[in-house]
């Protein structure tokens, strides 16, 4: 099925890098966190974590990885450019002896980097203590002690004669830097990988995306493209009974606008069906919305309605 693609802003697509979709047992999924930022902040797509995290696991509040996305929202994200789709089946094979060499070399890099880090925290922590590592050794020479508490003694050696002694700063730095890299055994943390790093495009399998095929499957995602281009978020409302609930903002810190229903323009809908929903926006303080379409065209036109309570 061809479809005209309308990209409002094309510079923006084309600038950024594009987001890779798992495709697993007809869904999409979103395993990498930078994906799913990338996707919410630039794009206004939400979809839907269903994961828990890693240092939450006992709770149901909170979710975490990965993200799954409505149908609409692969088609519209492959349609803009944003996104390609993976089948997952290439993740299940043993990895060829290239891809093993690249995660070694990978790994090892990780773990250099981490020593790096630790080397400089280490030599700021040592240097910020170097004075008082220096009076104690000092002290320590001249047979004092070297507790803070218990310098009773300080007075009958003198400040002087422990200033007196002459240490080698840089050499005294080094050894203490030295001694703290032979207590100190990497690996510091442990890398636990969501997806696999290094799939290019001749290691990916050709996925078939047969979203929309039904005639009230075009209808939703023509809406829901609609919505999204008219700077909508738009995430799915079977908690409420319609189609879509739409957001003027990020779902995080605005409440639902619009309750949509998506109805075929030559369909019928049961008084009763708009009496409830009418009510439904009315009690949730949302407008419900009726989304149709003509017969061979791609506008949308909507219907609001409004329950009024006659006094």
């Amino acid at each position: 099925m061809q479809r005209e693609i309308r990209i409002e802003d094309k510079s923006l697509i084309d600038s950024r890098e594009i987001t890779k979709i798992i495709i697993q047992n007809g869904s999409g999924f979103i395993w990498n966190a930078d994906g799913w930022l990338k996707l919410r902040e630039d794009h206004r797509i939400v979809g839907n974590l269903t994961g828990c995290l890693v240092g939450l696991p006992r709770q149901e509040t909170l979710q975490g990885l990965p993200l799954v996305l409505l149908p609409e929202e692969v088609t519209l994200l492959v349609e803009k450019k944003v996104a390609r789709l993976i089948d997952d089946s290439i993740l299940t094979e043993l990895p060829p002896e290239q891809t093993k060499e690249r995660y070694i070399s990978y790994k090892e890099q990780n773990k250099k980097e981490q020593m790096d880090c630790y080397e400089d925290q280490r030599r700021q922590q040592v240097t910020s203590m170097i004075d008082r590592i220096i009076d104690g050794k000092r002290r320590k020479l001249l047979g004092l002690n070297t507790k803070k508490r218990k310098r009773s003694d300080e007075g009958e050696v003198g400040e002087e004669k422990i200033m007196d002694i002459e240490l080698d700063r840089e050499e005294i730095l080094k050894n203490e830097l030295n001694k703290s890299a032979e207590n100190f055994s990497p690996p510091v943390l442990v890398q636990t990988f969501t997806s696999e790093q290094w799939l290019g495009d001749t290691d990916t399998k050709k996925v078939i995306w047969k979203f929309p095929e039904s005639d009230h499957e075009k209808l939703k995602y023509f809406v829901f493209r609609d919505l999204w281009e008219k700077g909508y978020y738009i995430t799915d409302g079977h908690k409420f009974g319609v189609d879509y609930l739409v957001y003027p903002g990020d779902p995080v810190k605005f409440h639902a606008q619009f309750l949509i229903v998506c109805i075929e323009s030559n369909s019928n809908i049961p008084p009763s069906d708009l009496i409830a929903y009418a009510r439904l926006g009315s009690t949730s303080r949302k407008t419900f919305v009726i989304a149709s379409k003509l017969p061979d065209k791609e506008d949308i036109f909507y219907s609001s309605f409004q329950w009024n309570e006659k006094s």
